[in-house]
């Protein structure tokens, strides 16, 4: 059984695992090199399960034990591209203590920069043009992000404001979450963003959207996220490593930023109409600053 093939079948049979094996099978989808070099029970550790899950997840999957397991994954390890992932900070706090700031900002960029070479192979373009289609034909959508993800929904809902009013954002000011999504029905969409750990109302509220009726458009970091139901789903999937404390959103939010910027370009002379309502507004408001020879003195 090929890479391709064993993450299809765990992918395939991933929602009717049990919450223990569902834990190892996420962990194994999105650390694939640490399958390929960690012993049975070191992989346990770093999943957090019991080494008899992995044992029981190898079985579930059609292998007989964990090293037949971890043979598609070593394969993958061979035949990786030089442009692997950057290998984690995990003594992040130890080199910080000894002054290499230089070398750890240096690895911050280095990891993004190879994120951004990982999202341009690996994401599909027809993906992200199809959660284009899907949000422009939206009678209202829903912008749902919030912990770490609140500035990626939020960019999206001041971006899109620009040029229609049809974005709404859900951040859940106030404890006011489920109030923001009060409406959300047929001809909707939400646009949720959650990252492992994910936050429990973003998961709700696609709970939420496919009870009514309405179609969400995921951004995450894992094909098995909570908040990605299959066909029910347009998923983009993107990377989120990083050496510092906090995973990354720049790729979350490129993503964001491709999605805006092929709305802009679908949305005809209505967008181009509401760009101009909008620039002549925040002109009235002197949003911006000018340079004073070009300031009007009264």
């Amino acid at each position: 059984m090929t890479f391709e093939e064993t993450i299809a079948r765990i992918e395939g049979a991933f929602s009717r695992l049990s919450p223990q094996l569902k834990q190892a099978a996420r962990y194994v989808i999105d650390h694939p090199d640490d399958v390929a070099l960690y012993s049975m029970r070191q992989l346990a550790a770093h999943a957090d399960v019991h080494p008899s899950t992995m044992v029981r997840l190898a079985r579930e999957m059609g292998f007989d034990g964990h090293a037949q397991f971890q043979e598609p994954f070593q394969e993958r390890l061979r035949s990786k591209p030089k442009i692997s992932y950057v290998g984690g900070a995990r003594d992040l706090q130890a080199r910080g203590g000894n002054g290499n700031t230089s070398s750890l900002v240096a690895e911050m960029f280095q990891m993004e920069c190879q994120a951004f070479k990982v999202l341009s192979q690996s994401q599909n373009p027809d993906e992200i043009a199809k959660a284009a289609d899907v949000l422009c034909g939206a009678r209202n959508i829903f912008a749902v992000g919030v912990r770490s993800m609140y500035p990626v929904a939020f960019y999206f809902h001041y971006a899109c404001r620009m040029f229609t009013d049809n974005v709404h954002l859900v951040g859940g000011h106030g404890g006011t979450f489920a109030d923001q999504l009060r409406g959300v029905r047929t001809g909707d969409v939400v646009l949720a963003t959650s990252f492992s750990p994910y936050t429990r109302n973003t998961v709700r509220a696609v709970d939420y959207a496919l009870d009514h009726g309405a179609r969400v458009v995921a951004v995450t970091d894992s094909t098995v996220s909570p908040i990605t139901r299959g066909k029910d789903t347009v998923t983009l999937v993107v990377g989120k490593e990083s050496p510092s404390l906090f995973h990354s959103i720049v790729p979350a939010m490129a993503v964001i930023e491709a999605l805006v910027m092929l709305m802009i370009a679908r949305g005809g002379s209505e967008a181009i109409s509401a760009l101009e309502e909008s620039e002549e507004q925040l002109n009235g408001f002197d949003a911006y600053w000018l340079e004073k020879s070009t300031r009007i003195r009264r």
